[in-house]
């Protein structure tokens, strides 16, 4: 097999597909552009039109736009809101192969990209005891037929981040394109200066942004009179239309006055409070914009005994329910052994069911921690300023980010390699709940690279029903996942 034989074939260098195109000559590059230990460089051909059948071709694009995917791969096959990754013998000419990454939309190809990256050249590796020039030689010998038609189970796959480790935004997202998210939600004190560049790099890999900033959170609630919060509705508002409003983006993420442990301040319910805040200052923000997407980022702890209240927020705000119970709701502090009986398991799924069936069919969503996040402790992390430039550090602050993380990440990956299917057994249980229709949301943050807890949970967030050997081996077998 002639390893520098390949051409890449697509329809429109633009957006996602621009992104899927780029990855698939980095990766493919990686194995067929350079000879090992001599000075060569060589080139893969990226064009659209007719298939040359003197070489292998990998064909990419959205189906009904391209009449080669269609040749091969049925309407049926094609899931909803998923791709189909074929690799087979090319019928005019068997021995070169076609590699088709077909996608319900443009996002979807790269999802597919994704997949043959990933997945397919891991699977292609010949396992012959320790001949480790098998991986380096791949492209040199016949690679295996493939198949995989696949659709995520929860639509809506977001990370939660504060600004500061951001510290590449487009490896941020790059990397957040690996893992099949969708969405991210950025929490600041300040806008970035480069807000808009920030979203635009952000939606050619497919991905919404949502801006992050406090109705009350941070304010000391227990000095403040909970029963007149107009004032503060009222700050809001203007907050939002003299920094949010005229950003790119696709909507405003807030926190509110709920991360206490207290349910009641000066004989008022903090959740009957926060409701009122969040209602009387969401009719504002609606009646101006009635498409403006708002979340509601809730602290559950002082709230979980009045839902009843919560229950009244209205259901066109989202609700993204944060540390609603222990792993893997809560940053992570040795409580996995608590879920490994059923009666555990039992006590925890009351109250996530709850949630999730509070506000009928009003949109929610639910925050899984227990991964890395920032270490606030004796000043280490401060506060904003003001506004600032988000993700574009210099390599020497990244390099020492990526040293200094890479110790504790390996206690989380450990942990996380030998409880991930407890996880797997609650996302299961909330698509089941669900059909899929809330928002998987994973705090944490890509400095150093992406290490197994977080590509794992992302995968499940993508497929929590596949047998979790299954899934736990496909994800170990990513050469970019650091465990």
């Amino acid at each position: 097999m002639e390893k520098r034989n390949w051409k890449i074939y697509y329809t429109e260098y633009a957006g996602p597909q621009k992104r899927a195109v780029d990855l698939l000559y980095r990766e493919l590059g990686k194995h067929v552009l350079r000879d090992n230990g001599r000075y060569s460089f060589h080139t893969i051909a990226c064009q659209t039109g007719e298939i040359d059948c003197e070489s292998h071709a990998v064909v990419l694009g959205i189906y009904g736009q391209c009449p080669l995917l269609e040749a091969h791969i049925t309407k049926e096959e094609l899931p909803e809101n998923g791709y189909v990754v074929k690799v087979m013998d090319n019928p005019q000419n068997p021995q070169y192969k076609l590699v088709l990454l077909c996608g319900s939309s443009a996002v979807e190809v790269l999802y597919a990209a994704v997949d043959f990256v990933d997945d397919y050249v891991a699977l292609a590796t010949p396992s012959v005891d320790a001949f480790i020039h098998l991986r380096n030689e791949l492209f040199e010998h016949p690679l295996p037929d493939y198949y995989h038609a696949t659709a995520p189970d929860f639509k809506t796959r977001s990370i939660f981040t504060w600004g500061h480790p951001i510290n590449d935004y487009a490896d941020y997202f790059a990397n957040m394109a690996r893992l099949k998210l969708n969405q991210v939600i950025i929490w600041n004190d300040f806008l970035p200066l480069n807000a808009d560049d920030i979203v635009e790099c952000a939606h050619s890999y497919g991905i919404e942004v949502m801006w992050g900033f406090a109705w009350g959170w941070g304010f000391d609630c227990r000095k403040t009179d909970l029963s007149d919060l107009t004032a503060l509705k009222e700050q809001i508002v203007e907050e939002y239309n003299r920094t949010y409003k005229h950003v790119k983006g696709d909507g405003i993420y807030f926190q509110s006055f709920t991360e206490i442990n207290e349910d009641t301040i000066g004989g008022v319910r903090v959740s009957e409070a926060v409701t009122q805040l969040v209602n009387m200052t969401a009719a504002v923000l609606l009646k101006d914009d009635p498409h403006l997407k708002l979340q509601f980022g809730l602290h559950a702890t002082s709230v979980k005994d009045h839902l009843d209240d919560i229950k009244q927020v209205d259901p066109r705000v989202e609700i993204v329910w944060e540390d609603c119970g222990k792993f893997p709701f809560k940053s992570f502090s040795g409580e996995f052994n608590e879920y490994k009986t059923p009666e555990a398991f039992a006590a925890h799924y009351d109250f996530t069911d709850r949630i999730l069936t509070l506000r009928d069919r009003a949109a929610s969503g639910i925050v899984y921690k227990s991964m890395l996040t920032m270490d606030w402790s004796r000043g280490r992390v401060t506060h904003q300023k003001g506004p600032y430039v988000m993700g574009d550090m210099a390599p020497e602050t990244v390099q020492q980010d990526a040293q200094l993380l890479e110790k504790i990440w390996r206690f989380y990956s450990a942990e996380w390699i030998e409880h991930g299917q407890l996880a797997q057994t609650l996302t299961r249980h909330i698509y089941a709940k669900t059909d899929g229709n809330v928002n998987m949301c994973l705090a944490g943050m890509f400095a150093g690279g992406i290490w197994f807890p977080t590509a794992l949970l992302a995968q499940l967030f993508w497929n929590c029903r596949e047998d979790y050997a299954v899934t736990r081996k496909r994800v170990l077998y990513r050469d970019w996942v650091k465990f």
